[in-house]
């Protein structure tokens, strides 16, 4: 019995103690596929292919396939502990989405500058015992508050070339507003937006079991503040129109970590 309580106070203070070494500062590349989420419709889109003369109908699923766009970024992170990080992204971001039922279109093209700080799993339990939680101590989470500078291609909307209201029809360009009670902004700056990313990294270790690189896969949802990324804002005085614009980026991520090490106790 003693022998017992032996071996089981060596081990509870085995992982009382248990330590591991961490480079403070870590910079990275990030890139992958942005889906836009503004607002364009898919309910039943008929485009009529001109050589062919067939028609094809897009549902809102089939405009899932419309909207995909790349995006690459860089980061600078201070680690506080080897779970728990702050630190500032700068990302390049394309959106593109349409045609949609109401011939509208667009291609945004801004930066968004985050602000944000990101724990894993490993931060809340000793995995040092267990295959599994070791694998799953990298799951993290990152919040942030970002702030968005760009523009869209998306033109004026020209009364000229709507003759509805006599029996005609709107010619508007599909890069264009298609009704004067359209609000959308083609430059917009400071626009804030809520960035929330999860996802999976892994470790890489040099000869004294350090960790020096982190490749990671993530996936982001940013919310923003604004309805004008598309370039397209119905009046909500008059549709009903109170979403705002949102993206998705699904994509890899590669961190290199350095500078003065630090001792992670346990």
């Amino acid at each position: 019995m003693k022998k017992i309580l032996t071996i089981i106070l060596l081990l509870s203070s085995l992982s009382g103690f248990s330590q591991a070494n961490y480079f403070q500062f870590g910079i990275g590349l990030q890139g992958g596929i942005s889906t836009a989420y503004t607002g364009l419709s898919y309910g039943n889109l008929k485009v009529t292919n001109p050589i062919t003369g067939k028609d094809t109908i897009f549902t809102a699923k089939d405009g899932l396939a419309l909207n995909k766009s790349k995006n690459f970024g860089l980061s600078i992170d201070y680690n506080i502990t080897p779970f728990i990080s702050a630190g500032l992204e700068y990302n390049m971001v394309t959106l593109k989405d349409g045609p949609d039922r109401h011939n509208r279109q667009f291609v945004a093209d801004f930066s968004n500058i985050e602000l944000r700080g990101n724990i894993a799993a490993g931060q809340f339990f000793d995995y040092s015992y267990n295959p599994l939680v070791y694998a799953l101590r990298n799951v993290n989470l990152s919040l942030g508050l970002g702030m968005i500078n760009g523009k869209n291609n998306v033109k004026p909307y020209n009364p000229a070339l709507d003759s509805r209201s006599t029996g005609g029809k709107n010619e508007q360009d599909p890069f264009s507003r298609q009704h004067r009670n359209d609000l959308g902004q083609s430059k917009y700056s400071t626009v804030l937006n809520l960035p929330m990313t999860i996802g999976y990294r892994i470790n890489v270790y040099d000869a004294y079991n350090v960790a020096f690189l982190q490749i990671g896969i993530n996936y982001k949802m940013v919310f923003t503040f604004s309805d004008d990324i598309d370039g397209y804002n119905d009046n909500p005085s008059i549709y009903q129109n109170n979403s705002k614009d949102a993206y998705t980026t699904l994509g890899f991520s590669v961190k290199y970590l350095f500078g003065p090490t630090k001792i992670f106790y346990r």
